[in-house]
C-alpha cells in the first residue's frame, strides 16, 4: 500500500534525518568529542522542539 505523506510528515522525517546525520558525526574516539558534542545541543535542541510540535495535540 502505497499512500501520501503528508507535509508534517515529510518535515517530522527530515528533522528525523538530521538528528540522525548531526549524531553520526559524532565520534568518541575524537579528541574533540565534548566540544564537538557541545557544540551540536542547540541545534539537537532545536530539531527536537520541531519534531515536538507534531507530538502535543
Amino acid at each position: 500500500m502505497n499512500r501520501q505523506f503528508s507535509e508534517e510528515e515529510m518535515h517530522a522525517a527530515d528533522c528525523l534525518q538530521e538528528i540522525q546525520r548531526v549524531i553520526n558525526q559524532l565520534h568518541i574516539t575524537d579528541e574533540s568529542f565534548l566540544e564537538d558534542t557541545k557544540k551540536e545541543i542547540p541545534r539537537l535542541k532545536e530539531l527536537l522542539n520541531e519534531l515536538e510540535k507534531y507530538a502535543v495535540e
